[in-house]
């Protein structure tokens, strides 16, 4: 699609170049260049120069956008400013709400006791373990065993760990869908993330687009 899109100032965008993904912020904004901050990937740090052509990742909005660029040179303000042409054309990557991206991982989930019968059980945090099976900016899908000493029910509230790159990252879902594996030995759980914040909901995005970045380029090399 043609570029419509308005730049901001601080905003977020990652640029590919030599199949490795560096972060960066916008710094400056003129007509026809975007003016970025040296990239970074694990304190590594690419000083892009003239003539470089590079892919870009743009987050904007409940929106990303993804485009080619080449880098028009360097200015120095208070930082060492790298400015890549505006791009003629984008393309809209995902709603980042919205799409489901496939992945499978373990996950420990823990119980949130909002229920009476679970406050009389005693105690103890009711954990168990469990696995992904996709993932939105909104929301998960797990398997978990079914014999569990209680019964998991919609609204109940969990707490699942996620595996991220160098940690993890504990969120909460709230149960809005139940159903069961073939054999009826599972149970598949809807989840939808409530009281997450800001950087949380990033993170996850973030790693659901490295995900699907490596789908697509899994994709081309098997064509």
């Amino acid at each position: 699609m043609k570029c419509n899109i308005e730049f901001t100032v601080n905003s977020r965008i990652e640029i590919e170049i030599g199949g490795e993904v560096y972060k960066s912020n916008i710094q400056d904004l003129s007509d026809d260049c975007i003016g970025i901050n040296i990239p970074v990937n694990n304190h590594r740090y690419i000083a892009l120069k003239k003539g470089d052509k590079i892919a870009a990742v743009y987050y904007s909005g409940k929106n990303i956008y993804s485009f080619h660029t080449v880098v028009v040179g360097r200015k120095i303000e208070k930082i060492l400013i790298i400015m890549i042409k505006k791009p003629t054309e984008v393309e809209v990557v995902q709603r980042r709400n919205f799409v489901r991206v496939p992945i499978i991982f373990d996950v420990l989930c823990a119980m949130v006791p909002v229920r009476k019968d679970l406050h009389n059980l005693d105690d103890q945090v009711r954990v168990f373990n469990a696995y992904s099976v996709d993932m939105s900016g909104g929301g998960m899908k797990v398997v978990v065993n079914d014999k569990l000493e209680y019964k998991l029910q919609i609204d109940d509230i969990i707490m699942v760990t996620i595996p991220m790159e160098n940690d993890s990252l504990t969120v909460k879902g709230k149960i809005v869908r139940i159903d069961r594996n073939k054999d009826n030995s599972k149970l598949i759980l809807g989840l939808a993330f409530t009281d997450l914040d800001k950087m949380s909901r990033e993170r996850i995005i973030r790693l659901l687009f490295q995900i699907m970045r490596e789908h697509i380029k899994k994709g081309a090399k098997e064509d």
